[in-house]
């Protein structure tokens, strides 16, 4: 950057981010996370902590008339040992709705982990990350700087060729979502990848993305971080990692979804939840966890009897919530965002690809604008109620 660049004070960096729980100081800058520090002694393993420090749905707002930013950040990207390598770590600009730059670092940290969840660091330096922001150097804009979907981040400083300050509040409807690696997106393409991601985007939604890759097992933790978080909207994603971890039988999945809907209602009596059963994921329909990979980035059933297949977790669902009898709780059918005739966009036969991301948005978008539609129900009469009030 030339001469005459503006040193960014990291508070303003702090003060602008959105979509994460806790901003961590540590020496030369700040980490951020999407579960705060106390939970920590709650989690089984290291996996959730590390999947919470990924900072997906979290960014800067950021309000200049710069044409040029530059941030100083170490990324810390995840690679399984003999399975998946580390994706580069995605950074990109939004401006007045535009992606205006897109940065993929492959510099940093990498935390190489097993298959028993065992890991090894091999620590590396900083990034520049150099955003072009367009414009001509005099009329200030609001800037959205989207982190990475599938790395931490510490941000150490920033820089450009105008003066920086963080964005005021948003009114906006402000949505929490829980969900898995679908929701994480942890096999997105990119920052804006993960399907919530994009919804918020079109939907001007404010998005606190809760959603931990492997580890969607109704933690009460999360229960309780989603109570503590004040919300227009709450939507839960659940079944998928259950029936692949194997991790709950019909005995234990019904009292730990009232246990974990209980604590959100504590916090949050009168806020609109909506259940969405999980998405079409053939392998698993009617076969049961664990899972196990056939050969790298491919996924397969158990051969043997397990706990639920996916098709028991949609019945479950909808049984826990008929029994609560709570006006504001309804159930999304998952395959109406994404079902069977989608199969192929499955790669691994998980995980679907970055066309089956936007695919989902665009149904979780135009259901959530029609308050005739099911998911309507709860989100379109929200939508509704946003835009009367716009």
């Amino acid at each position: 950057m030339s001469a005459e660049t503006i040193l960014i004070d990291l508070d303003v960096l702090a003060n602008s981010v959105r979509g994460a729980l806790e901003i961590e100081p540590v020496v030369g800058g700040f980490s951020l996370h999407r579960l705060p520090s106390w939970t920590r002694s709650q989690h089984a393993d290291s996996d959730i902590e590390r999947m919470a420090s990924h900072t997906s749905g979290v960014s800067l707002r950021l309000v200049t008339a710069a044409t040029v930013l530059g941030l100083d950040i170490t990324f810390a990207r995840t690679a399984i040992r003999g399975q998946r390598p580390a994706q580069a770590a995605s950074v990109m600009c939004e401006v007045d709705g535009q992606i205006v730059g897109h940065v993929e670092a492959d510099e940093g940290t990498v935390i190489v982990t097993t298959d028993d969840k065992m890991s090894t660091t091999l620590p590396g330096g900083p990034s520049l990350v150099l955003l072009n922001l367009g414009g001509d150097g005099t009329r200030e804009r609001e800037i959205t700087v989207w982190l990475p979907q599938a790395a931490s981040v510490t941000i150490h400083g920033g820089a450009a060729d105008a003066p920086v300050r963080a964005t005021a509040p948003t009114d906006a409807v402000r949505w929490a979502h829980y969900g898995s690696a679908i929701s994480h997106g942890w096999v997105a393409d990119n920052a804006i990848g993960p399907w919530p991601v994009e919804a918020s985007r079109q939907l001007g939604w404010d998005l606190t993305n809760l959603s931990f890759a492997g580890n969607a097992m109704l933690d009460p933790f999360v229960a309780r971080v989603i109570a503590e978080r004040p919300a227009d909207l709450i939507t839960i994603k659940v079944g998928l990692d259950i029936v692949t971890d194997d991790a709950m039988t019909r005995r234990t999945f019904i009292p730990a979804l009232h246990n974990f809907l209980d604590l959100i209602r504590d916090g949050q009596p009168d806020t609109p939840i909506a259940l969405i059963t999980a998405f079409a994921c053939p392998i698993v329909e009617h076969a049961t966890g664990p899972m196990h990979e056939i050969m790298p980035e491919l996924w397969a059933a158990s051969t043997e009897r397990g706990s639920l297949t996916l098709s028991d977790t949609r019945e479950l669902v909808a049984e826990v919530a008929a029994a609560r009898q709570d006006d504001m709780l309804d159930v999304v059918d998952g395959l109406s965002l994404f079902g069977p005739g989608d199969a192929s966009h499955l790669t691994d036969n998980v995980h679907p690809d970055q066309a089956g991301h936007n695919l989902i948005a665009r149904r979780f978008v135009g259901q959530s604008s029609d308050a005739a539609a099911t998911l309507g129900n709860l989100v379109g009469r929200l939508a509704a109620r946003a835009r009367s009030l716009s």
